[in-house]
This record gives structure tokens, C-alpha cells and sequence, in this order.
């Protein structure tokens, strides 16, 4: 089982009810944990696929290459992708991705913007009151978008979507 795997059950767990206090409905602070758990299971995934292929220089380069991934740049990378699925990209890089992406991709991009929004909410929005329904529709969608990734991984387009994540900010840069 990997680090996303885990974080995405310890997430479930805390929703269920398994969050070592006496049980029951979880309160405030357990949502918030499960919503932060959920979206940094998703969030782990991506990084660690997108920074395989710098396995062979090492794992010291993988693991550096895993820190460069920005949440703002995924964020609106999957904002692009659910937006505008067959032309997630500028006029000038549309070859990069000639075809409509896989529906599984387009989930796993919606599904990282709306954990992304939930774990904003839970970390920071101090004001907000979690429901246990939103925490568990948002553990579930991150429990789903795990098994869409694994489902796609290996695509041609997936990996376009990944390098995108990492390096799209990058490339509508001139010069």
C-alpha cells in the first residue's frame, strides 16, 4: 500500500468513525483531518507518478522532483482540463494532447480541484462548519479518482496530464 493509499484510509477511517475517541459521529477537527487526508492522498499520487521518470537519475532527483510540483499550477491545470477537456492547453501546445482526454482523467482532475477547495475549507476556513455528508462525498471521490489514476496511469495522455501539473506554468512562457 503507498502513502496516498493511506492517507486516502486513514481519511475513510476518521469518516467511519475510526479516529480513536469513543466513536460515533466524527466532530469538527476529525472532518477537517479526514478532508486534509483526502486531498494530500490525491495530491501524492500525481507528484509521485509525475516525478518517475526522473528514477533513473536517482532517488535523491525523484524525491526533488517531487517538491517542485506546485498546488496553485495542478490546481489550474485540472481547472483547464475539466474546463476545456479536449483543449486543456494554449492554441500552441494542442498537439501535445491531439486527442480527447479519457473520462477517468477528466474525474481525476475534477476530483483533485474539488478535494483541493475542501482541504482549503478544513485548513484554513476556520469559520466554516464541515458536514459529515461533504467530508464523506469528498473522501469518496478521492477514493475514486485513486482507482481512475491506477486505471490510466499508463496512458500517453496521462502522462501529458502529469508533466502538465509540473511544467505547464513553464510552457506558455516565451523566450
Amino acid at each position: 500500500m503507498t502513502h496516498a493509499d493511506e492517507l486516502v484510509r486513514h481519511a475513510r477511517g476518521l469518516i467511519d468513525g475510526q479516529h480513536g475517541d469513543e466513536g460515533g459521529t466524527p466532530n469538527d477537527v476529525i472532518l477537517r483531518r479526514a478532508l486534509s487526508s483526502a486531498y494530500y492522498g490525491l495530491f501524492h499520487r500525481l507528484t509521485t507518478a509525475g516525478s518517475m521518470p526522473f528514477a533513473a537519475g536517482g532517488e535523491p532527483l525523484r524525491s526533488q522532483a517531487t517538491r517542485a510540483f506546485g498546488h496553485t499550477a495542478m490546481r489550474k491545470v485540472c481547472d483547464a482540463y475539466v474546463r476545456s477537456p479536449e483543449r486543456p492547453f494554449p492554441p500552441g501546445l494542442a498537439p501535445l494532447n491531439p486527442r480527447d482526454p479519457n473520462p477517468r482523467l477528466i474525474r481525476v482532475a475534477s476530483a483533485f480541484a474539488l478535494l483541493q477547495e475542501g482541504r482549503y475549507i478544513a485548513d484554513y476556513d476556520l469559520s466554516a462548519v464541515i458536514q459529515t455528508a461533504y467530508a464523506a462525498r469528498l473522501v469518496g471521490l478521492a477514493e475514486t479518482a485513486l482507482a481512475d489514476f491506477d486505471a490510466i496511469q499508463s496512458f500517453p495522455e496521462t502522462t501529458v496530464f502529469l508533466a502538465a501539473l509540473l511544467l505547464a506554468d513553464r510552457w506558455t512562457r516565451r523566450g
